[in-house]
């Protein structure tokens, strides 16, 4: 039985989606409420013949986590996977300009949430002497990302978390990775609009997501770096992202734990 939080659009969506297709019975939670989030997510899975739960939580909120995880344990029975999904963009401002609540809001969503769920989840793997959490961090928890300083401190931290509670669960047969994801369309959307807000210039949201669509004939893998040939970046999107956590969550993955795993080569290290 797999947990991802996040599961109402882009990475978490597919993530849950590939974890039900592999078989695992899914448990899934978002701010959307329930009827929002069972219709476009856990009905399909339910349609293709898979187990599904959805819960409206906000996965800052210790009850609500602790609610959520309960549920799950009650309709499944057990907790073999934990996906840390769940994510938001915080503000596009200077730290000078920025309110301590918008500081604080980003990195309890990005990554109290995953403090949250693993202290919710980790007993049942625990008693088990066997798991598999797959945290998300991103491209940003390796490098800067100008004015978005609380999205980058929250990612970096989630590779910082991973590897300490890798050391932490080995003894259990638990394992924990990172993903570091390309990008879905809605976050995609999201950033160029707060970016269009900070430079006090016109957004123009049909083009940005034509933009995202829209393959360029010469992208390619790594592309970032070969910008000086005339290359673009192919990137990479959620069902990559998923195809990753799918293996983390195999038996092919066992011995792999405390590792960050790059998708699409934007990041190389």
């Amino acid at each position: 039985m797999a947990l991802v939080t996040g599961a109402g659009r882009g990475h978490g969506e597919a993530i849950a989606l590939r974890f039900a297709e592999e078989g695992a019975a899914v448990a899934i939670c978002d701010i959307l409420p329930v009827s929002e989030l069972d219709a476009k997510v856990g009905a399909r899975i339910r349609d293709a013949g898979g187990a599904a739960l959805a819960c409206q939580t906000d996965v800052s909120k210790e009850d609500q986590v602790r609610r959520f995880v309960r549920s799950a344990l009650d309709r499944f029975g057990t907790i073999d996977i934990l996906a840390n999904v769940v994510g938001i963009a915080g503000p596009t401002k200077d730290v000078w300009g920025m309110d301590l609540a918008e500081w604080q809001k980003t990195l309890a969503v990005n990554l109290d949430s995953a403090f949250l769920c693993c202290k919710y989840a980790l007993p049942e793997m625990i008693r088990k002497r066997r798991g598999r959490i797959i945290n998300f961090s991103s491209g940003t928890g390796k490098q800067p990302l100008s004015h978005r300083t609380p999205y980058a401190t929250s990612k970096m931290g989630i590779i910082g978390f991973t590897r300490t509670l890798a050391a932490d669960v080995g003894r259990y047969n638990i394992t924990v990775n990172a993903i570091c994801p390309g990008a879905h369309e809605e976050r995609t959307v999201e950033l160029e609009r707060a970016r269009a807000e900070y430079r006090q210039e016109a957004f123009d949201e049909e083009a940005a997501r034509t933009r995202f669509k829209e393959a360029r004939s010469n992208a390619i893998l790594a592309g970032r770096w070969c910008a000086d040939e005339g290359f673009a970046e192919k990137g990479a999107g959620s069902e990559d992202a998923a195809a990753i956590a799918a293996f983390l969550a195999s038996d092919d993955a066992a011995n792999m734990t405390g590792q960050d795993i790059n998708s699409g080569g934007w990041v190389m290290w």
